[in-house]
């Protein structure tokens, strides 16, 4: 099976920080689930975050140069962190970087799968995130023809590898009727076969301070990779990857 996980800004971090603990223990599923022979695609946010930690700073910029030079900086630290935990693993991983232009034409997207699937082959996981320090679109929040956060770039490049599952890991429990940090007794809806405008408007567009994605967001993910037969599971980033996979936890699974 092949499977594409992405992490969100709201779970990679901690108090401006990466979230050591939480990446540690998220590598070693990552780890099992490739040993049981799933083929792994990460993509990856954070890298903004790290770039605070590296510098120190205590308030997210809020000038577009400044998060460009940020992102720069941090994906060093945030790749350099994967390595190691992958490496202590016996797994290889690749970093790849992508703009809009990457996914524009037939023979841009043709090579992107070529390298892609070429790292699988191998059981090297390829992490990806968009190449913010060249492209400020997800820091201005532009989504005409392009992606706006790594909600909608992992659903593009799940459809053109045609993964079977993408699971997208966030501070909260899935899509529920109400807005869970406001309400812990919201119910969670469990599946959802098609996306309608009852379910868009459940869907908040409240975000973390250090990410741009929200739930409205995942809706229009789920509405990309749906369109193209692939399963979408939104969960919790305190439960462990299996555990949403096989749906031994509450979270949202989105399958048409």
């Amino acid at each position: 099976m092949k499977i594409l996980i992405k992490f969100g800004s709201a779970t990679l971090t901690k108090e401006n920080k990466l979230n050591y603990s939480f990446l540690e223990k998220k590598v070693k599923g990552i780890t099992k689930l490739q040993k049981q022979g799933n083929e792994i695609i990460l993509v990856s946010s954070g890298a903004v975050a790290a770039g605070m930690e590296t510098l120190n700073l205590k308030q997210r910029p809020k000038q577009t140069l400044e998060l460009q030079a940020l992102s720069g900086i941090g994906q060093i630290r945030l790749i350099n962190h994967f390595a190691k935990l992958f490496k202590s693993q016996d797994i290889d991983v690749a970093q790849v970087l992508l703009t809009h232009h990457n996914l524009s034409t037939k023979e841009e997207r043709d090579n992107l799968r070529q390298v892609i699937n070429s790292y699988l082959k191998k059981n090297r996981i390829p992490i990806i995130n968009e190449n913010d320090t060249v492209s400020k679109e997800e820091f201005m929040g532009n989504s005409v023809g392009k992606f706006s956060d790594n909600d909608i770039l992992a659903a593009l490049v799940a459809t053109e590898l045609k993964v079977d599952v993408m699971i997208l890991i966030t501070d909260v429990v899935g899509l529920c009727n109400v807005d869970p940090k406001e309400n812990d007794c919201a119910d969670v809806i469990e599946t959802i076969s098609k996306i309608t405008p009852e379910i868009e408007k459940m869907a908040s567009k409240e975000t973390n301070k250090l990410g741009r994605g929200g739930m409205a967001s995942k809706v229009k993910a789920a509405k990309i990779v749906m369109s193209k037969g692939i399963i979408m599971i939104v969960g919790s980033g305190k439960h462990s990857i299996n555990d949403l996979l096989e749906g031994k936890v509450k979270r949202t699974l989105f399958k048409a």
